[in-house]
């Protein structure tokens, strides 16, 4: 069992290990990371502090997509306990005073768990989380510091300060009712520190207990639930890790994309296979393939005799509109347009396992931009027209037309050249060898990113 911990600034990541040594510590949970954990039965994931401002925050689906992985996940104080109390119905498991007051409906505003911190390293906490102000004031009413009045008098001035600005020193100078009696107390007992880390710790302890039973989400899972949105963040961001670089589906894609030259013959393949309805094309001849996609095609309603003369040359180059017989022309046009669609085919399928030579190249060649950037080199600002003229020869489109450069960047799934353009971008300086380092009047490339 892997034991992961998205922490910060509510626990430091040593305050997590301190309580659970074999703990796997991340920084605050945001988009992505979730289907990057790879978690599977057996395995806990507790979700304490999140982000949400300065980047996207974790999805639902992405914590749907870990239970029904099998993954037990547990949430609290922050982040955790907001998505618990929304997911606690399809096994999400929520612990503490915070995730109760959300599931309770004490509180449903996000603000109500946010701060401000400081980003990478050791993350510090710059402001208070009303949670935890409001979980003090309880402990001061019920040791008899403040009164009923005053508290409600005291929580209502916090309240009324911007959760990004509720800083040691804002909070000094608010005025209220029994605020200085407040004061004194926080003083005299130090170790109060409200709601969240307190919820932290005891989920910590539970978890060295083993008190979480693994995940038994339910019915679920066997539903349509998975969305294309799921699909795509699921393409971006879960695949394995090199180094410190984390190597996506979508970029080994993209570099099977512009590198490998019999991709153009399995993107058809695999376009006219799902418009058939089948998950490959394995037991099929290429013109069987394309005679059933055809067949599937006028089912829907779909013929090429029926398309207009400017919807066909808009797929097809002018040789070909005026050379393809029926049957071709329309498996082009089939293929072009998938690449070019919102919805690509195979997203509902079985994930693919990694391809190994290419997740060490995308890995290289995120190595190489590395090296260069801090070179001064942008992978981002190389000329248009370099990457342009690499492609052409990569593809040995000499000096082919604009719609021919188009048609070959659509038969490997992009939407155009200029697409396939921007892709390249990320690859194309590994490509150039030690003539970039010369170039650059640098040593040559370590042998460690040859891997």
């Amino acid at each position: 069992m892997t034991a992961h911990v998205f922490c910060g600034p509510t626990l430091s990541p040593a305050e997590v290990r301190a309580a659970l040594p074999e703990a796997v510590v991340h920084p605050p949970i945001r988009h992505g990371d979730a289907l990057r954990l790879d978690a599977g039965h057996g395995d806990l994931v507790l979700i304490i502090d999140g982000v949400f401002h300065q980047s996207a925050s974790v999805r639902h689906k992405e914590i749907l997509a870990l239970m029904a992985a099998g993954a037990t996940v547990v949430g609290c104080s922050s982040m955790g306990a907001l998505r618990a109390a929304e997911l606690d119905v399809y096994g999400m498991i929520g612990v503490g005073e915070v995730y109760r007051m959300y599931k309770e409906g004490v509180t449903d505003a996000d603000a109500d768990v946010a701060v401000t911190h400081t980003q990478g390293g050791e993350v510090e906490q710059l402001s208070a989380a009303m949670v935890d102000l409001e979980s003090q004031l309880l402990d001061a009413h019920r040791a008899g510091a403040v009164d009923d009045a005053e508290r409600a008098a005291i929580a209502a001035a916090m309240r009324a300060v911007h959760y990004t600005e509720r800083s040691p020193r804002r909070l000094a100078a608010l005025e209220a009712p029994g605020i200085t009696a407040f004061r004194s107390w926080l003083a005299e007992h130090p170790d109060v520190r409200g709601a969240k880390r307190r919820d932290a710790l005891a989920a910590l302890r539970l978890l060295a207990q083993g008190a979480f039973a693994p995940a038994d989400p339910g019915d679920w899972v066997e539903r349509e639930w998975r969305t294309e949105h799921l699909a795509e963040w699921t393409d971006r961001h879960a695949g394995p890790t090199r180094g410190a670089r984390h190597v996506s589906a979508l970029a080994q894609r993209q570099y099977r994309q512009i590198f490998d030259a019999d991709y153009p013959r399995r993107w058809r393949d695999r376009v006219l296979a799902w418009i058939v309805g089948e998950p490959s094309a394995d037991g099929r001849t290429a013109a069987q393939l394309t005679a059933s996609a055809e067949r599937a095609a006028a089912d829907s309603g779909l013929r090429v005799e029926d398309l207009t003369a400017q919807q066909r040359r808009h797929w097809l180059t002018a040789a070909e509109d005026a050379a393809l017989d029926a049957r071709e022309a329309l498996a082009r046009i089939l293929v072009r347009s998938t690449g070019s669609g919102a919805i690509m085919p195979g997203r509902d399928w079985p994930a693919e396992e990694p391809d190994a030579a290419a997740v060490e190249a995308v890995a290289r060649a995120y190595s190489v931009n590395d090296r260069a950037a801090a070179l001064g080199v942008s992978v981002q600002r190389l000329e248009s027209g370099a990457v342009r003229q690499f492609l052409l020869q990569l593809w040995r489109l000499g000096e082919s037309s604009d719609e021919e450069c188009d048609a070959a960047a659509r038969d490997r799934g992009f939407r155009g050249f200029d697409g396939a353009v921007g892709v390249c971008r990320q690859f194309i300086l590994a490509e150039l060898g030690e003539g970039l380092w010369r170039l650059l009047g640098a040593g040559p490339e370590p042998a460690t990113t040859r891997e």
